[in-house]
């Protein structure tokens, strides 16, 4: 990936990394990659800033992707972004700008999830840097993204991502639900209230009858759970 913006000698360390790396040198690469993030660290903010605008903004504003850890420097996308880039270079502007209230930058701290979820201690400095109790949740970013800005793509990643959750909820039908009919249904209000909103309804709207159908019998049988076996024998006769 070439980087224009960047001064000649680190846009010409970041092309050899990017080249080495997609070659399949390992070695070599995470050498390179070590070298340029020491030569960045010392540039002004502006070109730190505008190199992490354009290598998130390559990642992920083609689609509604969330990104995952990827330490493969042999990956051959043209643009990729390491561990350690994401830590001592990128974490330092997606702070900053979620104290200002970017609506981009805060969309893609969820979507740097896998990120967060598979190093403890940076998810936790983050978290306090941002002043956020408890752990890192996507959820959270994305929809305080879409509260600043209301971009289809921030919601899509919301509605991915709770979708996902109510998925997960009631994976184990016919024998059962995770979670209470409450949380259950909590979820899909919280589902619909940013589906209306979104460019894509119709795409939703099967699974949404489904969840709803599965929420309706699992509230009644909670209610009556007195009158029956189990949830799988509850089913079977409504």
């Amino acid at each position: 990936m070439d980087n224009s913006k960047l001064p000649h000698d680190l846009n010409y360390t970041w092309k050899k990394y990017n080249q080495v790396r997609i070659a399949g040198d390992k070695k070599s690469a995470n050498k390179l990659l070590v070298e340029f993030i020491a030569s960045l660290k010392h540039q002004d903010e502006t070109v730190i800033q505008n190199f992490v605008d354009n290598i998130c903004g390559l990642t992920f504003e083609t689609d509604e992707k969330i990104s995952h850890n990827n330490e493969e420097e042999a990956s051959p996308k043209n643009t990729t972004i390491q561990h350690p880039l994401f830590k001592e270079i990128i974490l330092t502007v997606l702070i900053e700008q979620y104290t200002k209230n970017s609506a981009k930058h805060i969309r893609w701290i969820g979507q740097f999830e896998q990120y967060f979820l598979t190093d403890n201690a940076t998810s936790l400095a983050f978290l306090k840097a941002v002043n956020i109790e408890g752990h890192f949740e996507a959820r959270y970013f994305f929809e305080k993204s879409f509260s600043i800005d209301k971009n289809q793509l921030s919601i899509q990643l919301l509605l991915n991502k709770i979708a996902k959750d109510i998925n997960y909820y009631i994976h184990e039908v016919p024998f059962g639900v995770l979670v209470e009919p409450e949380v259950l249904n909590n979820e899909l209000l919280t589902f619909k209230k940013y589906w209306q909103q979104s460019d894509t309804m119709n795409i939703w709207n099967n699974i949404l009858n489904q969840w709803e159908l599965i929420a309706k019998h699992w509230t009644i049988y909670h209610a009556n759970q007195e009158n029956h076996d189990n949830f799988e024998n509850y089913l079977r006769s409504n």
